[in-house]
């Protein structure tokens, strides 16, 4: 006897079976396209590295590959420290000019260009321990000269203090000081609200890039009328899954670095030139950056303090990214440090000028 409850029952699931089998066609159907495109992002990022191979050399540090692209010949070599997130290519206008005159090299940092990610800290003392292992495998000579730009800058003061008889000459680019988190107005509020975002951020791009559709909206190139003859590179930079965020991988250790770069008051006889942005170029600076360039300009000031032998240039109508605004200014003024080393006349110590 058929009752109308197992009537019901029946029905119901004939019309689950109806609904669930379109579904799960659906759900294979999206998963294949998601590891097509997968795929895919992975195969076109492999592509583009092997079309645009990378300048300079690779040596293992402490289990990770270490990129270094060292061009010129003659002393002393020229160590260039890019700023946070950036690869060695920021120098891309700087290291062909000063490798006229001497050996200049440009390194990434771990996580940054074509140098592999690790994990652990990465603090000051950190990047200073793999830099300097990665110097002597490149086989550099000592002594050096550190320019550095940014938080590049933070680095620099930190290798100048654990291996002072290593450094010739310094010079610090727009570098930040180990102060700037509590002096800038708002940087410290903005930092940490940073750091709360950084995870969540991280888990939205990743999947975003691991998916491949960064690349198929066209996220994954640079016009190649900005980067002549780099855009190659850049774009095979990008998208690329396992340096999803890497680097940012700083970010967390910036208060660290700054408190271990503070610890170097002095630089001793080392001269030192510090280059800076303008304070009268405000092109897309914010009302907080506004804010913030006369603290910023007296941080700069401030940091000829570091040695007696230093002097200052403001780099005419340059913001902060000096290496891409007024590359000319750097290696004037890194040249003019070199000729000094090399027994040439004395730079202006003590002065601020703006060229």
């Amino acid at each position: 006897m058929v009752t109308s409850a197992s009537t019901s029952g029946g029905a119901v699931r004939s019309y689950r079976r109806r609904v669930a089998r379109p579904a799960a066609i659906s759900a294979a159907i999206c998963s294949l396209l998601l590891l097509t495109l997968s795929l895919w992002n992975l195969a076109v990022a492999k592509w583009l590295h092997k079309r645009n191979p990378v300048p300079g050399n690779f040596y293992t540090v402490e289990g990770s590959q270490m990129h270094i692209d060292c061009s010129g010949s003659g002393s002393p070599t020229v160590v260039l420290e890019e700023s946070a997130s950036s690869p060695w290519s920021q120098w891309r206008k700087v290291q062909p000019e000063l490798a006229k005159i001497t050996r200049v090299c440009s390194y990434d940092r771990a996580g940054h260009g074509w140098s592999e990610p690790r994990k652990g800290p990465r603090d000051a003392e950190t990047i200073v321990r793999e830099l300097h292992s990665l110097l002597d495998q490149a086989g550099v000579q000592r002594p050096i000269i550190l320019a550095a730009h940014s938080a590049g800058g933070l680095y620099v003061r930190e290798y100048a203090k654990e291996h002072p008889s290593e450094v010739a000459g310094v010079a610090l680019i727009d570098s930040s000081s180990p102060q700037q988190i509590d002096e800038l107005p708002g940087f410290r509020a903005d930092y940490e609200q940073d750091k709360r975002n950084a995870k969540r951020e991280w888990w939205i791009d990743r999947l975003l890039v691991w998916s491949g559709w960064e690349r198929l909206v066209g996220h994954c190139s640079v016009p190649a009328e900005n980067y002549p003859g780099w855009a190659g590179q850049y774009d095979a930079m990008a998208c690329r899954p396992d340096y999803v965020h890497t680097e940012e991988c700083e970010l967390e250790y910036l208060e660290e670095s700054s408190k271990q770069a503070g610890r170097l008051t002095s630089l001793g006889h080392i001269p030192l030139v510090v280059i800076t942005r303008d304070p009268e170029f405000r092109k897309d600076l914010s009302p907080q950056g506004v804010e913030e360039t006369s603290v910023w300009q007296r941080e700069q000031e401030a940091s000829k303090s570091l040695s007696p032998l230093s002097w200052r240039v403001i780099a005419r109508n340059s913001g902060h990214t000096i290496p891409r605004d007024r590359p000319d200014v750097i290696v004037a003024e890194v040249t003019r440090l070199i000729g000094y080393l090399r027994g040439g006349p004395a730079p202006p110590f003590g002065s601020t000028a703006t060229k």
